[in-house]
């Protein structure tokens, strides 16, 4: 009898596709450094974001890692039923950017928020490379991680990402209604989704 055909892979984003990253981060900043920020203020590069240099940037992340702000962050509520659908006809993975002093928060939110229905959680290194200037992490993709495990779709909020993947022939899925990702001009095996809803349409009409 022959075997059933793999399943196609799907990696999937954390920070504000499972996880209200910019919401909680901004909120943490305002109540401990005083700033004034809104979620859609949100940008990775923290030194442009708090007007601090990087020193002051690395103070602060230390401090964000401490109080182990990535296990607060609330998840998508209407991202769990549909995920559950996809795994009906996909696998999924995570794929983070996260760097690794938080890679076991990070797991373990994951665990508790979402259980089984990932069937790993892979990281790209770009906040690992120390011997890089931050200024030169921030332009790395996942793109490696991604091609490594097969992956057939990426969903992510970073155009940065999508475009990556995009260009490598992966199919990719731009979410949400982000500032840092209203207007961009879709490239070729690009598409948007503004919500979890509008996920599982598109993933619906791939069958």
């Amino acid at each position: 009898m022959p075997k059933p055909a793999a399943k196609p892979t799907i990696a999937v984003d954390i920070d504000d596709v499972l996880a209200a990253n910019a919401e909680n981060f901004v909120r943490f900043s305002n109540k401990r450094w005083g700033t004034n920020l809104k979620p859609d203020d949100y940008t990775e590069h923290w030194a442009e974001l708090w007007k601090v240099d990087f020193d002051e940037v690395d103070k602060r992340r230390d401090v964000i890692i401490k109080e182990q702000l990535f296990l607060k962050h609330r998840f998508f509520d209407e991202a769990k039923p549909v995920l559950k659908k996809l795994t009906k006809n996909y696998k999924l993975f995570v794929v983070s950017s996260r760097s690794n002093r938080i890679q076991k928060d990070t797991i373990d939110w994951i665990n508790k928020e979402y259980g089984d229905i990932f069937s790993g959680i892979h990281f790209a290194d770009m906040w690992n490379r120390t011997d890089l200037h931050i200024l030169e992490r921030l332009k790395g993709t996942k793109n490696d991680v991604i091609k490594q495990i097969g992956a057939d779709y990426l969903i992510d909020d970073q155009p940065k990402h999508c475009i990556a993947a995009a260009e490598a022939g992966i199919k990719t899925v731009l979410f949400g209604d982000y500032k840092w990702n209203r207007g961009l001009k879709l490239r070729k095996n690009m598409t948007r989704a503004k919500n979890w809803h509008e996920v599982l349409e598109y993933f619906d009409a791939q069958s």
